[in-house]
């Protein structure tokens, strides 16, 4: 079975690690690309075709500069450093013209066996199977569509005083976990400016960055499962506010965490 995110993110080598894809409707924004899929894009840039599989990715930033306009996206992609216990990667991705629409970068390592030290507990929520799907139909983005949501706590349309989501989620066709699909899930939860006024407004993710916490082998065993977003935001201020996201496995493991720093526009 062919998914619709593999559908979306074809790359075409232009040769000394120049790539092209093109954007695609299906996971399209107000404006432009859904930040997610932006992401998930460049960080398939490195690994569609890495040698070394034991090197998953660990840590990835991705700082959004422009929208890009529909049609062809070109990504240029750079190892800086790769050595026994890291690889440490960049990509650019640009219009054809050169204007610039988003930077990243990329570390990978192989996993060991290690002390292990700390660990975050899930939050106590109803199982995926008892919390009713969202009815993605009522919202205007089209990326919406493609992702399966239970919500819990922090329904769009609702005012949410404390900006604080708990939803299970995963791709609306059942495309197994891996790290490029957790990758553009990691910008799903629905913007904390629109849970605490209720409606929507200008707003635009200027940076985001994932932790992978689950290699490979953790992330095959989640398969085609929901997992839980929980979201919250620890200040606004300026125009400015932060979104912090864990995301567990039905088991209640830590796969990862995404951080975002998000502009948006002063209430009319």
């Amino acid at each position: 079975m062919t998914f619709t995110l593999d559908e979306t993110l074809g790359l075409e080598s232009r040769g000394d690690n120049v790539f092209a894809s093109h954007t695609d409707k299906k996971y399209w924004n107000l404006i432009g690309p859904y930040g997610g899929w932006i992401a998930a894009l460049m960080l398939k840039t490195v690994l569609h075709d890495l040698e070394d599989k034991r090197f998953e990715p660990v840590a990835f930033t991705v700082d959004y500069m422009k929208a890009p306009a529909e049609g062809e996206l070109i990504l240029k992609r750079a190892c800086d450093r790769a050595g026994r216990t890291a690889a440490f990667w960049r990509v650019e991705l640009q219009m054809p013209d050169g204007t610039p629409c988003a930077r990243a970068a990329l570390t990978l390592a192989p996993h060991r066996e290690t002390l292990v030290f700390s660990q975050t507990d899930m939050p106590e929520v109803p199982d995926a199977a008892s919390v009713e799907p969202f009815q993605t139909d009522i919202l205007p983005v089209k990326w919406a569509h493609l992702y399966e949501s239970r919500v819990i706590k922090g329904p769009i349309g609702e005012i949410t005083p404390d900006a604080h989501s708990l939803v299970w989620v995963r791709d609306a066709d059942k495309r197994p976990l891996d790290h490029i699909s957790l990758t553009a899930i990691s910008d799903s939860p629905f913007p904390r400016l629109f849970l605490a006024t209720g409606r929507p407004s200008n707003i635009s993710t200027i940076t985001m960055t994932v932790y992978f916490h689950a290699p490979s082998s953790e992330l095959n065993e989640i398969g085609s499962d929901l997992i839980l977003a929980d979201a919250r935001c620890e200040r606004s201020v300026g125009g400015f506010y932060d979104q912090h996201t864990s995301f567990y496995s039905p088991g209640g493991e830590l796969v990862a965490v995404s951080q975002q720093m998000v502009w948006y526009d002063r209430e009319p």
